[in-house]
């Protein structure tokens, strides 16, 4: 077999390649807070056989307390790049570092393997062409260019508003600081597509827009992204902590001092199993914070971790909008290893659209609060 690791996001390395195995390992990152478990590729039968049982190996997979989480214990498979689906048990078996997983793999065809669904730089090149289209009636949708990476790719913000609208207030949506964190750069991008074709008309989500402009920066570290990094920069800055002075980081402080939000959501991603189904958390202050106590009161399964995950003074975006500017800022973690439909059916791990579902509920719970 041989191995294909995309360039725009893969973390991965490859240790072997032989004509019924292909064994690989995370790259690991000078810098991230924690080793690197993410890992995204690409193993073809380039024989002229099929294969009844290739073997994909995973090793070097950190546990313990040099591991953020066993997250490969949940991975997922594609037979075209795709269109994922959680790998079946059967398919996988598990060693203390390692992980093996096994399908019949025909002549010519390929299967992919990723820790989470996987949003490479290349699928950031094509939301933007894609917003780039006229959006839905009575909506504008206008992009910035606020900056660049170290490596000087750009950072996009988009600006969302009515087009005849007057709104007076800001609320800055950002995701992607963390690269890896999946389930909040879908949260953003969910969003943002979600104004882009009309999917909130009628919803509070729309009305929102009478009184709120909306900025979404849906990628805020596309050098981590590029690389598959887990949450630090080409420089191994790690992004939003309080020593973060990196070029990103400045586009969006430079944001925040432009349009001066009112509220910040930071989308990051989760996928513990400590709490409560969905095992969600969500950063704040104190447990006091009017946006928190609002979600955490009306929003099914938020903040079920059990974790109190206080801010302090250790996030620099949130420690500079919040006393300049008096903005309301939360953290978000969606879970993208557990869900619990909205029917009241159990917790199932959740498909990329079970995740869209979840951030639209975030999202219009905080319209709800910003309306009050």
């Amino acid at each position: 077999m041989k191995i294909h690791v995309p360039a725009d996001h893969g973390a991965t390395d490859i240790l072997h390649e032989g004509e019924e195995i292909a064994v690989v390992c995370p790259h690991r990152y000078p810098g991230d807070t924690y080793n690197s478990l993410w890992f995204y590729c690409e193993a073809r039968n380039d024989t002229d056989r099929d294969l009844p049982c290739a073997q994909i190996v995973i090793e070097r997979l950190a546990t313990g307390t040099d591991s953020y989480e066993p997250f490969w214990k949940h991975c997922l498979w594609s037979a075209d790049g795709k269109a994922w689906e959680r790998i079946p048990s059967e398919a996988q078996r598990f060693g203390t570092t390692t992980l093996m997983v096994e399908s019949p793999l025909a002549a010519g065809r390929s299967l992919w393997i990723a820790e989470t669904y996987p949003l490479p730089y290349a699928h950031y090149e094509k939301l933007r062409s894609d917003i780039a289209a006229p959006a839905a009636l009575g909506i504008t949708i206008r992009s910035e260019r606020i900056g660049g990476s170290v490596l000087d790719r750009p950072i996009y913000a988009y600006h969302i508003g009515k087009s005849e609208g007057k709104a007076s207030r800001s609320l800055l949506l950002v995701a992607g600081q963390h690269a890896v964190e999946e389930s909040g750069k879908i949260f953003a991008e969910t969003v943002l597509k979600g104004f882009h074709s009309g999917q909130f008309a009628g919803t509070a989500i729309e009305t929102m827009l009478d009184v709120y402009n909306v900025t979404v920066v849906p990628l805020c570290n596309p050098d981590g992204c590029y690389d598959g990094r887990m949450n630090s920069n080409a420089q191994g800055v790690v992004m939003d902590s309080p020593e973060d002075d990196s070029p990103e980081m400045a586009a969006l402080l430079s944001l925040v001092d432009a349009i001066k939000p009112a509220v910040s959501v930071n989308c990051h991603g989760w996928a513990n199993e400590w709490g409560s189904p969905p095992y969600e958390d969500v950063y704040r202050w104190t447990d006091e914070d009017p946006l928190f106590a609002y979600l955490k009161a009306n929003l099914p399964g938020c903040s079920t971790s059990g974790a109190p995950h206080l801010m302090g003074d250790h996030f620099r975006l949130e420690c500079y909008a919040h006393p300049r500017y008096g903005t309301e800022c939360i953290i978000t973690e969606i879970n993208w290893n557990c869900y619990i439909p909205p029917d009241g059916s159990p917790a199932r791990r959740p498909s990329c659209a079970d995740i869209r579902t979840r951030a639209v509920e975030y999202f219009e719970a905080i319209a709800k609060y910003c309306l009050q």
